[in-house]
């Protein structure tokens, strides 16, 4: 239930996020665009989760479980992860990472903690974007970390963003693991 809720919040952050004008950007803490790789003997005993809706593949722990009321939810004692998409913003990844961080220190909402930092990266290919929480994020948050993707291409040159949120054990794992379905 504390999962569903979380996710819940952090969505509707982050469609504030879009709606909310004059929001400034951020300088992000890391202004290189790296690859993320798993660690392969950490995920070599991980299942593959495969989405038709969201168009990608990831592997997450074996152990880890769905919970289908609501949204999709994959989680564990140890950590979660969830997937949405959106292209009602407009907007870039970074800059989409940028708002998330400037609404969460303007005091509306605080769930990355006091000092959450950004990391720029690039996902399959593609310009993304982590916003990770600072130590003093609530605790009932449970680790929670927010990645931003651009999907490839799409008819119209509209962008479209991919949106998951994972506890911070795990995100960067995940992350290296995550492919887009082309």
């Amino acid at each position: 239930m504390k999962t569903k809720t979380v996710v819940a919040v952090l969505l509707i952050v982050i469609f504030l996020a879009a709606c909310t004008p004059g929001v400034t950007a951020v300088p992000p803490a890391f202004t290189s665009q790296t690859e993320v790789e798993a660690s392969k003997s950490i995920t070599s005993n991980w299942n593959t989760y495969t989405s038709e809706l969201f168009l990608v593949t990831l592997k997450y722990p074996a152990y880890w479980e769905i919970d289908n009321a609501g949204n999709a939810v994959y989680s564990g004692k140890d950590g979660f992860f969830q997937l949405s998409a959106s292209s009602i913003s407009g907007l870039t990844a970074k800059e989409m990472c940028e708002n998330v961080i400037q609404i969460n220190k303007s005091g509306k909402d605080n769930n990355y903690g006091t000092n959450p930092t950004i990391e720029i990266l690039q996902v399959d290919n593609q310009p993304a974007c982590l916003v990770l929480p600072a130590d003093d994020q609530p605790e009932y948050k449970r680790g929670s970390s927010l990645l931003v993707v651009e999907y490839p291409a799409l008819e119209g040159g509209h962008t479209r963003l991919l949106q998951f949120i994972a506890d911070k054990e795990h995100i960067h794992d995940l992350i290296g693991t995550l492919k887009f379905v082309r």
